[in-house]
């Protein structure tokens, strides 16, 4: 038998985020890289858009959580099942509230016949202080994480915020905002994808330089930075993908400063491509936002990648 002929049983995660028909974010960004890596993905879409918001124009609509959970019991008829769950993009209180039923469904249906769903949680709500959400969705994320079934978490520092009611400035509001975060919500890793090193008192490289920080449970005395170079361009979908590569890795791995080490590198290599291949200059209501766009199939050989380019500098917490 010969290594093309083992058969490798796929895993099972059900994605739910946004979707647009033209162009890569929510689960348009992360369908096909896990597809890639092995992963049967169930799609639940949040939105039904023609394109991202950043096009200034865009046509569709928003699913309401009365559609989502009228599917979900479609599936829990036929008795599907999952390995993993992924959640996103959702832009209402009502929607959020059913996919927060949704999920923690899935894990008590899970736990009551001794099987392990892994629940990784982006919550997309902003970025740079500027909210892309309704208000009313930051207590309701809140009661979701009460619930301490979330396993990952992958917000940014605007995000972290939002979810600790605490503003972050220097290491010592960072360390205290994620120590509130671990013990509210018992949360197993926090994955923070972006602290802009030129907002902190104390972080080296100015607006430059971005960090990734890790705070895990399994770690708790020390705090995991990754320092990373921006790759001048505007790009979009980026945390998406970043989140789906991150579920992949940890799953794996089971270590979660070699898989954000690992999908950093990815990362980079697909912004690379994607800047190389189309430029990467367009802004907000631009025309050429379009060439912002992921290059997802064009950097389909990255996703099995397991270099890390990025070493993390420990930091006592």
């Amino acid at each position: 038998m010969t290594s093309q002929d083992i058969i490798v049983r796929s895993t099972s995660v059900l994605s739910i985020q946004s979707h647009v028909v033209h162009g890569y974010v929510g689960n348009k960004a992360s369908t096909f890289p896990l597809q890639m890596l092995n992963w049967d993905v169930d799609v639940l879409n949040t939105v039904n858009f023609s394109n991202h918001t950043g096009y200034g124009f865009l046509k569709g609509e928003c699913a309401t959580g009365e559609q989502l959970l009228e599917i979900y019991n479609g599936l829990k008829q036929i008795n599907v099942q999952y390995n993993a769950i992924l959640t996103g993009y959702v832009h209402g209180f009502d929607t959020l509230e059913a996919v927060g039923k949704i999920c923690t469904d899935i894990k008590d249906r899970a736990n009551s016949t001794n099987k392990e769903v892994v629940w990784l949680l982006d919550p997309v709500m902003g970025d740079e202080g500027v909210l892309y959400v309704e208000k009313d969705v930051i207590p309701v994320y809140r009661k979701i994480l009460g619930t301490q079934k979330v396993d990952i978490v992958t917000p940014n520092q605007y995000e972290l915020e939002l979810l600790v009611d605490q503003k972050i400035t220097c290491l010592r509001t960072l360390k205290k905002a994620l120590q509130l975060f671990h013990e509210n919500y018992n949360v197993k890793h926090i994955v923070l994808s972006s602290l802009f090193a030129e907002f902190f008192e104390d972080l080296e490289g100015g607006k430059e330089t971005i960090y990734c920080c890790v705070s895990s449970i399994g770690i708790p005395e020390k705090l995991a930075f990754f320092r990373i170079e921006k790759i001048s361009g505007y790009f979009t979908g980026v945390g998406d993908m970043f989140s789906a590569l991150l579920l992949d890795r940890i799953t794996k791995t089971g270590d979660i400063i070699v898989s954000v080490s690992e999908v950093l590198t990815i990362m980079k290599n697909v912004l690379t491509t994607t800047k190389k291949l189309g430029g990467a200059l367009g802004k907000i209501g631009n025309k050429n936002m379009k060439d912002c766009e992921l290059r997802v199939i064009e950097c389909r050989q990255f996703y099995d990648h397991h270099h890390s380019h990025y070493d993390p500098i420990f930091i006592d917490n």
